[in-house]
């Protein structure tokens, strides 16, 4: 009886600290890119008066009393970011934990950005939240239940993730050393590619979609041959990323392809019959037949979800890869 009555009054507390979520304040407008450099310095260490050290944090929604050390972190976006500077989530969004990857397994779920499981979080008892693009109604339900730092996805590229989470966590050293480990891979790989194909050449990257071609940037797939590699793009694409450094993709119609060769090419497909069909077509025509990279057998596709990713994890297996396919034997 006793036991039910409890379970009685903490369903009771949850419904009233939910409901009281409803009353959030207007959303500030986001920090521009100097107020993002300038984070680290404006965090200064404080303390609640209790045991635990705080210090405050500027984020997205404003500044946040967090702890000094976090050790119970929910995240509804960085779970790599964080493993990568040495602190392994206690619950994640579902869809970050869809993978086979050892150091991902044992870290619950926590439903998803868009429809998150907020009794679930609230039973791991957290000491921190950080979440990544969240509405204002969900970032005052998330601050309900434990201190909630908000991050949003495109003001970083993949080693912004890594420094910022770094510097929420109290962990800099951590997010240093797996970038230095990172470039020591990188150059090793970096050197094996131009020792196979020499300096000066070129590379793109095409996604054909059933009624879309794209030349990617320097985001998810682009990232790791132009960020981390520093491969050159072709002449067009490097004046587009010279306007926007965080370019995603360039659309274009078919006719411009030639405005857009490169000595390599990689390709990667949206998923469907209707696509491969279509990349079928645009092989047979002689707009494909007359690029460089096709001529010289230096086309190679890829698969879409491995380029996709855009986290530390994702990217050392894009790395990998890169290796491999420019090294092998024509």
């Amino acid at each position: 009886m006793k036991k039910s009555l409890l379970i009685f009054i903490s369903l009771l507390l949850l419904t009233l600290l939910l409901a009281a979520c409803g009353k959030g304040e207007t959303k500030p407008e986001p920090t521009s890119n100097s107020d993002k450099d300038s984070n680290v310095s404006q965090n200064e260490s404080a303390s609640n008066g209790n045991t635990t050290e705080t210090r405050s944090y500027k984020h997205f929604y404003g500044e946040t009393k967090i702890p000094a050390k976090p050790e119970k972190v929910v995240t509804l976006q960085y779970v790599s970011q964080m493993l990568s500077v040495g602190l392994k989530p206690i619950g994640a969004s579902n869809y970050l934990l869809e993978t086979t990857d050892e150091e991902f397994q044992g870290i619950e779920d926590v439903g998803s950005s868009d429809n998150v499981n907020f009794e679930k979080i609230l039973s791991l008892q957290p000491d921190l939240i950080i979440a990544g693009d969240v509405e204002q109604d969900v970032y005052d339900k998330l601050s309900k239940i434990a201190p909630t730092v908000v991050v949003p996805w495109m003001d970083y590229d993949v080693f912004g993730h890594v420094q910022v989470i770094g510097d929420i966590l109290n962990r800099q050293e951590e997010a240093t050393a797996w970038k230095a480990e990172f470039d020591k891979k990188n150059k090793a790989a970096k050197d094996q590619i131009i020792g196979k194909i020499g300096e000066g050449k070129t590379f793109a990257i095409y996604r054909v979609d059933p009624k879309e071609f794209y030349i990617y940037g320097v985001r998810n797939m682009g990232f790791t041959l132009y960020k981390a590699l520093g491969l050159t793009p072709p002449p067009l694409v490097q004046k587009e990323i010279d306007k926007d450094p965080n370019l995603w993709a360039i659309p274009i119609s078919l006719e411009l392809l030639p405005d857009y060769d490169a000595d390599y090419v990689f390709v990667t497909l949206f998923e469907g019959e209707e696509t491969s069909d279509r990349f079928d077509e645009i092989k047979q025509s002689s707009l494909w037949k007359n690029l460089s990279a096709v001529k010289n057998n230096h086309v190679y596709q890829i698969d879409m979800n491995t380029w996709l990713g855009y986290t530390p994890h994702d990217i050392d297996v894009q790395l990998q890869e890169a290796l491999k396919l420019l090294t092998q034997n024509p």
